[in-house]
């Protein structure tokens, strides 16, 4: 018996699903019924971007997504701490936008921006925008998992508190390939290793990993407008 068929075995016996198609098409129901979620990340590079790519941790609320073909999260809030492979210092940044005005925080240097040009958080952007999970708000969340060429079911991980199914996708673009992890109660996402299969043969990867995870959470004050802190200067000017 094959490793994975026993396992496949396995989880029909402790009354999991095995159907990776059905997993797939159940997560893609679980997420489009989210209309804001909170959650604690970590990522990482994977495989030949282990040593590129930097680390990331902090804490991500996202909420609406906004009209379009090039639709997106439409309010983000972002409190991240970035370790970069090439230095021992880390970095702390907080950054947010209401849809209309965007903001960076940078701790370090007890400094503020605010803009409604999103220009206006510098540098950091993509590396902090790095940790969105964007199919907790995407409205075809999961379609091209759903299409992709391959699915596979490959047992139940524990992620954090989460027992998850996980299940291998190879996309309809050949270079393409994930590894998806969703919760056995609730079907959404906690984890998810995207590979990229570059002409030398190398596997460029990064990983993201959700715990903590709330759905609607609530807040005594908006995360998505700049709250400046007490002894932190604001500064009329984009953050480098």
């Amino acid at each position: 018996m094959s490793s994975l068929f026993a396992q496949g075995a396995a989880a029909a016996e402790q009354g999991k699903l095995t159907d990776p198609l059905e997993i797939l098409k159940k997560a893609d129901a679980a997420a489009k019924a989210v209309k804001s979620v909170s959650y604690t990340v970590e990522s990482r590079g994977l495989g030949a971007n282990e040593t590129r790519l930097p680390r990331v941790e902090g804490s991500v609320v996202l909420s609406g997504w906004t009209a379009g073909a090039r639709g997106s999260v439409e309010k983000w809030h972002y409190d991240v701490k970035i370790h970069r492979p090439d230095s021992s210092e880390t970095r702390e940044l907080e950054a947010g936008t209401d849809g209309e005005t965007f903001f960076l925080i940078d701790k370090a240097e007890k400094k503020a921006y605010e803009d409604i040009d999103p220009a206006v958080i510098g540098s950091a952007e993509r590396v902090i925008r790095g940790i969105t999970m964007a199919e907790f708000l995407h409205p075809t969340p999961f379609n091209d998992e759903i299409t992709a060429k391959k699915q596979e079911l490959r047992g139940v991980t524990q992620v954090g508190d989460e027992e998850c199914y996980e299940i291998f996708v190879a996309y309809a673009n050949a270079a393409q390939e994930a590894n998806w992890f969703f919760s056995t109660k609730d079907f959404l996402p906690r984890r998810v290793q995207r590979w990229i299969i570059v002409l030398n043969g190398d596997r460029r990867g990064s990983e993201l990993t959700i715990t903590h995870l709330s759905v609607a959470p609530t807040f005594a004050k908006s995360p998505f407008k700049l709250t400046l802190p007490e002894g932190f200067t604001k500064i009329d000017d984009f953050a480098p």
